[in-house]
């Protein structure tokens, strides 16, 4: 192999060491596949639960902690799927502010208004439709987002 070669084929197994490993967990099946689909409008409104937990950025007040989080992120998903109200579960879930409905206006042409995760999930999901954006250090760190498409 040549000098050159080896050079850039060791530049990219450093790359791929530094990116982080696929999330394999359900939510994280989960988020990918949504990842995958297309942004559905430039402008989205949608409502989401904060589930936080000890150890995301807010979360402590929470007390729970990070499997707490993924089995409660994980049954409200199914429960807001099966069509129960969203807006009670953000009222008595919800780790964001309290005196807020947890409803926000995502924008396609300002993707830093929000974490990652929380802008990718808002843009790609239908109207009526629910996701999730799992936690992750610097993509969404503040804790898991249950997220539901107004409009």
């Amino acid at each position: 192999m040549s000098h050159r070669r080896a050079l850039v084929v060791s530049s990219l197994l450093a790359l791929a060491a530094c990116s982080d490993p696929p999330d394999t967990s359900p939510l994280g099946l989960e988020f990918a596949a949504l990842a995958q689909k297309p942004e559905q409008a430039a402008s989205v409104k949608v409502q989401h639960v904060l589930v936080a937990f000890v150890g995301a950025k807010r979360g402590s007040e929470s007390k729970r902690d990070y499997a707490q989080a993924v089995a409660l992120t994980t049954d409200l998903l199914a429960k807001a799927r099966a069509g129960e109200d969203f807006a009670a579960m953000v009222k008595q879930h919800s780790g964001d502010d309290a005196s807020t409905t947890g409803i926000y206006e995502i924008q396609a042409s300002k993707p830093d208004a929000y974490v990652e995760y929380f802008t990718t999930v808002g843009l790609r999901l239908a109207v009526g439709e629910v996701g999730v954006a799992p936690f992750h250090r610097s993509k969404c760190p503040y804790g898991f987002h249950l997220i539901k498409r107004l409009q």
